[in-house]
């Protein structure tokens, strides 16, 4: 065997006799663990009292789950509702909630819902108004930061168009975004000037960062809108709530992944190193034949 060889079989023990211990650490911190993750958006919203009647109505909804598991558990739920009676009352409302939960190691899950309620052409000759109420909430909890995602997001948006123009007269959002664990958490309370709200009923709490997060409103009031001359109105209130969970590799894992692909591009290298030592001499031979 050559100096060089030699050295280079050193070498490769040393980092063997080194590496062991890490090893077993990196098989060992890939055992799947019992942590869970949970995001949830929620949006709710209910009209009533309408100061006229719609001449049609329309309802929307729509919702989407998936789930991936590759060693864990997860679920995903999702659900929507829409309503408007046209009646002596009048009145419409829509909720729209997205869950998804996961345990364990490696899963994926997401959840998606959609509702909305369309009131075609309220013949308006000068107020305009109606009473309502609502909720809006995202939820984030996950117990292991190095490997577990959760995220929430929703948005809640009411618009008020004039039906002959096209042009929006009114509107009010409501909007958030929870990321756990990231930097990408917001919250939106954009409400029109149209409206009153009852401060005995209407709260705003929000809690960001961590390992658990939320943003959460309830709100009540009216709305209330005068025009100088006979108007069709066309109101749209629409709500969308996504979330998704997550698992992510360990940095003991990944390090473990590197480790293994190092050795086998070490071995690789030997053994193609023995090969050429080989086809050396057999070229030798040959010339000597």
């Amino acid at each position: 065997m050559s100096n060089r060889m030699k050295q280079y079989t050193k070498v490769v023990k040393r980092f063997l006799t080194l590496a062991t211990p890490a090893i077993a650490t990196s098989i060992l911190a890939t055992l799947p663990s019992q942590a869970a993750t949970i995001a949830y958006s929620e949006s709710k919203f209910n009209i009533n009292n309408f100061s006229s009647s719609p001449l049609s109505v329309k309802v929307l909804t729509d919702t989407v789950t998936k789930t991936i598991s590759t060693g864990g558990q997860v679920t995903a739920d999702a659900n929507a509702e829409a309503k408007f009676n046209v009646d002596a009352n009048n009145s419409a409302s829509n909720l729209s909630f997205s869950q998804a939960q996961g345990q364990g190691d490696g899963y994926t899950g997401s959840a998606e819902s959609f509702a909305a309620i369309i009131g075609y052409d309220f013949t308006v000759d000068k107020e305009f108004s109606f009473d309502f109420s609502g909720l809006f909430n995202l939820k984030t909890s996950i117990d292991d930061a190095l490997t577990e995602r959760a995220n929430a997001r929703g948005e809640f948006l009411y618009k008020l168009y004039d039906s002959d123009t096209g042009n929006l007269l009114d509107s009010f959002k409501i909007s958030g975004n929870l990321s756990t664990i990231g930097n990408n958490d917001a919250f939106v309370f954009e409400p029109s000037s149209s409206i009153t709200f009852d401060s005995s009923q209407t709260s705003i709490d929000k809690s960001f960062g961590g390992t658990q997060e939320y943003a959460l409103t309830s709100f009540k009031g009216k709305y209330s809108r005068t025009f100088d001359k006979s108007t069709r109105l066309t109101l749209i209130e629409s709500k969308s709530n996504q979330v998704s969970v997550y698992t992510v590799p360990e940095p003991s894992t990944i390090l473990g992944s590197l480790f293994s692909c190092t050795m086998f591009g070490a071995v690789s290298i030997r053994k193609r190193k023995r090969a050429s030592s080989a086809a050396l001499f057999v070229n030798k031979d040959l010339r000597s034949v």
